[in-house]
């Protein structure tokens, strides 16, 4: 449930002048910068920021000394406090810049991961206190991806209960979706909107394809709105549109890598309309930085899957986050170095695709969202975790803290029964079906 941002960035900053200008350079330089993304945070994101102060604001001066004596030191040493500038991203590079030309940045970092590893347990409690609300986390292997059974989750289903499933009628990837999922006029996806205190940012849709999308979008209900949406393949003319920037961005000549990334940083594309479920100013400048700071997203609809879904974990924290892999291309040798150029037609290689591949590749993924979360005091503790594989009559559900029970042997379940399930576990409208929960998954 989404809580009003009661304060802006600069009401947040003065109410903490004194206390900003005791803390090192570098910490403070740190707090300008994300004050300065202020328009374009999530909720959760402010409200880390705003918790973070009160954290440091809470230890007496002898423990805020002690937290962070070596970090000043470090500081001294490079001479960052003679840093003049008063811009907090200039502050920030001109200090690191520092840092490094004296060989210090590496202990730099040591002692800033020591800072938060103390501030973290009273953030948590600050944000996350007993009581908050369970979240749920889908993954699904779309149809297409050739899954090998034996080794399908393996990193994940000793961790969780593995349950066989009736797939009746759904075989196909739409059948199946809609099962789990509903339309948008009574799915899952609407009935966490229609609860009270919820927005679109409570759920989250990521996937490789747009399959879900187009579920959300069926029917009259307007269903679109109730949810953030991002697919690969619907963004395909905006990577585009990102790729040309950059390219020419080199090609009219760039100082050096921080030229560049303040130039990406200020990039202002708007998505072609239907790209996206819902946009705004938070969402567009999300979608920038995740194809622009993930490694290879711009190029593999699965790594910018989970790229996506993992900044969404930490920076949106949504309730409900389905996450939806799909058959990848095939890597192309050399060609794929040329992310920014625009190669000759007789240069390009041919686009195959790799159904093997994609299940290596969502396998590792699937386990790195799972990660993720769990690192996250929001989900760890009160999520529960359903890896689904379009077509396959079985499926894995983690129940974040609870220890797994494997391959027990248990009933088969419905699709309509997991689709209860998951509305029993959020606490929303259980809908028109008439189908129960598993007790052993909401119990």
């Amino acid at each position: 449930m989404r809580t009003t941002a009661t304060t802006d960035a600069a009401s947040l900053l003065r109410r903490h002048r004194d206390l900003l200008a005791t803390l090192p350079v570098t910490f403070r330089a740190f707090i300008g910068v994300e004050a300065a993304r202020w328009p374009t945070l999530f909720a959760p994101e402010k409200a880390y920021l705003g918790a973070l102060l009160e954290s440091v604001a809470a230890w007496t001066g002898p423990e805020r000394a002690d937290a962070f004596a070596a970090m000043a030191r470090l500081e001294a040493e490079a001479g960052c406090r003679d840093v003049r500038a008063t811009d907090p991203r200039r502050l920030q590079d001109e200090t690191q810049a520092l840092l490094r030309r004296k060989g210090v940045l590496p202990r730099w970092r040591q002692e800033v991961d020591r800072v938060f590893q103390r501030l973290q347990p009273e953030i948590d409690a600050r944000l996350h206190p007993p009581g908050a609300p369970r979240r749920l986390v889908v993954v699904v292997y779309g149809q297409g991806i050739a899954i090998q059974r034996d080794r399908l989750w393996h990193r994940l289903r000793d961790l969780g209960t593995r349950i066989p499933l009736r797939l009746e009628a759904a075989r196909t990837s739409d059948a199946f979706l809609r099962a789990v999922f509903g339309t948008s006029a009574d799915g899952l996806f609407a009935a966490l909107y229609d609860a009270a205190g919820h927005d679109a940012h409570d759920a989250w849709i990521v996937e490789a394809g747009e399959s879900l999308h187009a579920l959300c979008e069926a029917g009259d209900g307007g269903g679109g709105a109730a949810a953030t949406g991002l697919s690969y393949a619907r963004l395909r003319a905006y990577r585009e549109m990102l790729a040309r920037s950059l390219y020419d961005k080199v090609l009219s000549g760039v100082s050096g890598p921080q030229e560049l990334a303040a130039y990406a940083r200020g990039l202002d594309i708007d998505p072609p309309e239907r790209s996206l479920l819902r946009s705004d100013g938070v969402l567009r400048a999300f979608v920038r930085d995740a194809f622009l700071a993930g490694n290879g997203t711009l190029l593999v609809n699965n790594t910018f899957v989970e790229w996506a879904a993992v900044q969404a974990l930490k920076r949106a924290e949504p309730r409900l986050l389905a996450v939806r892999f799909g058959v990848r291309d095939k890597m192309k040798p050399f060609s794929s170095l040329l992310l920014f150029s625009r190669p000759r037609p007789t240069d390009q290689v041919p686009v195959l695709e790799d159904p093997l591949g994609s299940f290596i590749d969502a396998e590792q993924l699937s386990y790195y969202v799972w990660l993720n979360a769990e690192k996250s005091a929001a989900y760890r503790g009160k999520t529960l975790y359903l890896l689904l594989a379009e077509g396959v009559d079985e499926m894995v559900a983690i129940r974040s803290g609870a220890a797994g029970s494997g391959a027990d042997e248990r009933p088969a379940a419905s699709l309509a029964e997991v689709a209860a399930t998951m509305r029993a576990w959020l606490g929303v409208s259980p809908g028109a079906s008439a189908a129960r929960p598993l007790a052993s998954l909401v119990g």
